[in-house]
């Protein structure tokens, strides 16, 4: 979070609590634990931290498992893919192997007809992912999402398929319009950067364009909008209207940056987004904290406890964190 007074203590914390001290760190931590406040700090981030290391590791066989099955399917089907973790310490949790990131990525069986094949790309919970398209098209997936593309584009149009949020940084071909459909809307291009986010239990649908123009399909192909640089279009569940505002669209695109900036946004609407960060459940204790207006920034590097630290430091709101084995773990959101 925003918050420069603490930022540097809470590095110093997180890494006094992963014995990653230097001699020279280990001397500024003693130094500012004799502040009051910052001694509340290191309290609650040794809390939160005993709380979290409960939770069950991975064992390494599995884990060497787990990578030798997404290196081999990448070697496979040449699909150039990176994955960052959202946890800077891997010792809190094991997002990067038990919530993490699983590639499903095959070809249908050719057939005599030339049936168009396609590879699909799951980001799990807990990652993020990134990938070259064959035409140069970069493509960023944030948590949760699923992507689907073709081994080859047809001779008319460039289709692809995503189930979550994606970032696109469309190759440009005048000549062969790139298509971008999320089952209740398609996104057409020639070549540009935009976002989309069309998670399937989200009752909303949206579309922030950054630079070029894109045009709003309906899920058959008709037209019926486009928006321009510093826009958004979205859709709600139910609702044949299309929605444009003007916006920042940093704010709706930092996340494939690594850092997620929020702007009097509804505490319900991030709490979204944490479960989908780091693969937990996220209770509120009251309806009406789901309302609470929050502004600030997530360094998405950062892990879990550090992120609850800075929002109880910025908000009059307090995180109660249980601990679940082989399950999601719980954080219930309270007042002070």
């Amino acid at each position: 979070m925003e918050q420069k007074d603490h930022i540097s203590f809470w590095d110093l914390i997180a890494s006094k609590l992963h014995g990653e001290l230097n001699p020279s760190e280990a001397d500024l931590f003693e130094n500012e634990l004799e502040d009051k406040q910052n001694q509340n700090l290191f309290a609650k981030g040794q809390k939160i931290y005993h709380g979290l290391s409960e939770v069950k590791q991975l064992q390494s066989s599995d884990k060497d498992d787990s990578w030798e099955n997404i290196h081999s399917q990448i070697r496979t089907r040449k699909i150039r893919i990176f994955t960052y973790s959202l946890l800077k310490y891997a010792a809190i949790l094991v997002v990067a192997f038990t919530a993490g990131f699983y590639v499903q990525s095959f070809f249908k069986e050719e057939v005599k007809d030339q049936e168009t094949q396609y590879a699909e790309v799951e980001v799990m919970y807990g990652q993020t992912g990134h990938l070259f398209l064959f035409d140069g098209t970069e493509v960023w997936l944030n948590s949760g999402s699923k992507f689907k593309y073709p081994n080859k584009f047809n001779k008319n149009e460039r289709n692809v398929f995503i189930e979550g949020e994606a970032f696109f940084k469309v190759s440009p071909n005048k000549n062969l319009p790139f298509k971008v459909q999320t089952g209740k809307l398609e996104v057409e291009v020639l070549g540009t950067s935009f976002n989309v986010s069309a998670y399937p239990q989200d009752q909303n649908q949206s579309v922030v364009l950054v630079e070029g123009k894109v045009q709003i399909n309906n899920p058959e192909g008709k037209k019926i909008g486009e928006i321009v640089p510093g826009q958004i279009v979205s859709k709600e569940e139910g609702d044949e209207t299309l929605h444009i505002q003007n916006i920042d669209p940093y704010f709706y695109t930092s996340w494939k940056d690594g850092k997620v900036t929020f702007h009097a946004e509804n505490l319900s609407e991030i709490a979204k987004k944490m479960e989908r960060w780091y693969n937990v459940e996220i209770h509120f204790a009251k309806e009406k904290l789901k309302n609470y207006k929050f502004s600030g920034t997530i360094l998405r590097n950062k892990p879990i406890d550090q992120t609850i630290m800075a929002m109880e430091l910025l908000a009059p709101i307090k995180f109660n964190y249980q601990v679940r084995i082989n399950e999601k773990n719980i954080i219930t959101i309270v007042n002070k």
